[in-house]
Order: structure tokens, then C-alpha cells, then sequence
């Protein structure tokens, strides 16, 4: 479980997260929606620790990671499984090597151990036999489903995706989603999603974070999203008319 307990952040005098509190728990996909500039992306890289929080702090399982040292941190770190918005591979490394990365970073696995939990990670995502091709030799769809293989060849406790369904078409982006929706029920990871992806949040989410203008605005679940009278809610959840049209229904 992940608990942010009242952190703010600002950067000069742009107060860009203001008391935010939020628990994410082990076996649920939470995702975090807002518009662009919400503070929702610095929320993220405040709960892994890209940024330092001005106020307020972050416990996983209990452990206080927003004032640890360094070395604590790393360990937390080791736990913490990441799919960045653009899959972040290394280009000129082929796909069991980028998958390989974390395991040559974080263990002492024998050669033929890091091969046999790269293959088994490259079967959980459905790309079994592609270790020697190279990313740009791969679709997008595919190039994201190796980023999840390698977030999760350290079996972490933690996943955290950014916008994982970026510049997919709608097919590839179910594919994904019905990945990471496995994957957290399968590991019980505590999983959050950073997304503007309404059809991601009305099919997978357990939970949801609405950030407006810094602050949590609204939280709960994807029905109870048709049923919010929140106003900056609505106006972003059904800017579309399909949207809108599902939640009249739903009244």
C-alpha cells in the first residue's frame, strides 16, 4: 500500500500540488486523470521520488520514503516497477537486453537466471521469441508490451504507468489494458496509472483520482463517475457527446 498523506509542491512560485492525499492499495489499478498541467504527472514523480514534496509525505507499507536517506530510498526503488509514456527502450539494445537492464542493475542472477526471467517475462506479455529484434523493428503496441515486460522482471510490489496507452490505436490500447489489468491482479501490485484515456478508466479502473488545478478534486469509482455531480469532473470525463450520452443513460 502506498498512503501520500497532505503534500504539496511548487516550483518558484507556481503552486502545482496543493495538500494532496490519496491510498493506493496492493491488488487495484488507481489511476489519476486530470488535464494537462493538473499537477497529476508531478503527483507521480513525487510518489517515486523524482521530485521532493514541499510539505507532507509518502509511506510504502508503511515506510516513510519522503525523507529517507538515499540508500533506503534505492531499496523502495527496487520494488518499483515503471512503464514510461514513450516506452523509454534503449534503441540500439535488443529487447531481451533492455529487458535484462534492471536484473544486471539490482541483482547477481547467473547469465542462464536472467535469461530464464527475461523469456518468462516476454511470455507474460505475449512476445515470446522476439529477443533479438530491435525496438524500432517493432510496432508501438509491441514496444510498450516489452516496457511492461521490463517493469515487471524485478516482480515488483509497485507499478506505476505513465500514459501507457500513448499514440496506440484503440485495439492495441484494450490489449494493454487487459495487460495491466492481469498483471495487478496476478501480483497483487499496487498499481497506478497517470492517463487522459476515458475508455482506460471506465474499463479497468478501481479506483480514481481526479486532480484539478493542483488539489483532488473528486475520488472514487468508475460507476460512481456517471453519478458525480461534480462540475470540473463532468466537464472533463464527458467533453465527448458519446460520453455524455452514457452518463444520461445511467441516470
Amino acid at each position: 500500500m502506498i498512503e501520500v498523506k497532505n503534500i504539496s509542491k511548487s516550483f518558484n512560485n507556481n503552486h502545482v500540488l496543493k495538500n494532496v492525499s490519496a491510498d493506493f492499495v496492493p491488488g487495484k489499478i488507481s489511476m489519476v486523470i486530470g488535464k494537462s498541467g493538473s499537477g497529476k504527472t508531478v503527483l507521480l514523480k513525487s510518489v517515486i521520488g523524482l521530485h521532493t514534496p514541499d510539505e507532507g509525505e509518502i509511506f510504502f507499507d508503511k515506510r516513510e520514503f519522503t525523507k529517507a536517506n538515499m540508500k533506503f530510498k534505492r531499496q523502495i526503488r527496487q520494488e518499483i516497477g515503471m512503464v514510461f509514456q514513450g516506452g523509454a527502450l534503449f534503441t540500439s539494445s535488443n529487447i531481451e537486453d533492455n529487458i535484462r537492464f534492471p536484473l544486471d542493475l539490482f541483482t547477481n542472477m547467473t547469465k542462464t537466471e536472467k535469461k530464464k526471467r527475461v523469456d518468462f517475462c516476454l511470455e507474460r506479455v505475449n512476445m515470446e521469441d522476439s529477443n533479438k529484434l530491435f525496438p524500432a523493428e517493432i510496432s508501438g503496441g509491441m514496444q510498450k508490451r516489452v516496457s511492461i515486460a521490463r517493469a515487471i522482471v524485478l516482480n515488483p510490489k509497485y507499478l506505476f504507468c505513465d500514459e501507457p496507452n500513448s499514440g496506440l490505436d484503440p485495439q492495441t490500447a484494450i490489449l494493454i489494458d487487459r495487460l495491466i489489468k492481469e498483471i495487478t491482479a496476478e501480483y497483487n501490485t499496487t498499481t497506478i496509472v497517470n492517463t487522459h484515456d476515458m475508455n482506460s478508466v471506465i474499463e479497468i479502473a478501481d479506483n480514481i483520482y481526479f486532480i484539478h488545478e493542483g488539489q483532488k478534486w473528486w475520488e472514487g469509482g468508475r460507476d460512481d463517475i456517471f453519478y458525480s455531480d461534480n462540475k470540473e469532473l463532468n466537464d472533463f470525463v464527458f467533453a465527448s457527446d458519446l460520453y455524455k450520452k452514457i452518463k444520461a443513460l445511467a441516470k
